[in-house]
């Protein structure tokens, strides 16, 4: 399939702290260090980034449709991104009807394939940098590369990596290390 690469992004503990709350602004939020630049140095080297989460505060009547909407239009405008892709699902709490099973709801693929099909998103060259197994599980199902970061639950996450899944996922202390990880192995592969 041809089309742009990717650069797949989970949310929240990967681009920003994770709050006790499901934030509903952007003021809310606390970006990790480095988070506008690498992402800037990615869209520079030709990714298109994607935002790819699980946003069950819907289901759970935490954060509205619409107050969902605002914020992901607010990072869309301050990261550039390509396209913001949500789950507003749960397979067993909340009201409906958001609460059901789904194809979205990472790990499964559904918002990946999604994008991909809206974008013009080229898989084979597009990468996943999350800080859940979940995330990682996901993007590989479909044969991206795989970065789980520290930051967020990703320590904890970390020795959660299923032995089939462990050998395809990279590790990085935080979003600004995949973005240089991603942006050397990418040159790398370039050169050859």
């Amino acid at each position: 399939m041809g089309g742009l690469p990717a650069v797949f992004l989970d949310r929240d503990g990967t681009l920003h702290r994770e709050l006790e709350h499901a934030p509903r602004t952007l003021a809310q939020l606390e970006f990790f260090a480095g988070v506008d630049e690498s992402l800037a140095q990615l869209r520079q080297a030709g990714f298109a980034l994607v935002l790819v989460t699980n946003q069950s505060s819907v289901a759970t009547g935490d954060v509205s449709i619409d107050e969902l909407a605002r914020l992901n239009a607010a990072l869309i405008a301050r990261f550039q991104l390509a396209g913001c892709y949500f789950c507003p699902h749960h397979p067993e709490r909340g009201s409906p009807p958001y609460v059901r099973p789904c194809a979205c709801r990472k790990p499964a693929s559904g918002l990946f394939e999604f994008a991909a099909r809206d974008l013009g998103l080229d898989l084979a060259r597009s990468w996943i940098v999350g800080d859940a197994v979940r995330d990682v599980a996901a993007g590989l199902a479909l044969g991206l590369r795989a970065i789980l970061v520290a930051t967020g639950k990703g320590e904890l996450e970390r020795q959660k990596l299923p032995a089939e899944l462990a050998p395809r996922t990279l590790l990085e202390p935080d979003i600004a290390a995949a973005a240089r990880r991603i942006l050397r192995e990418t040159a790398g592969a370039q050169g050859k």
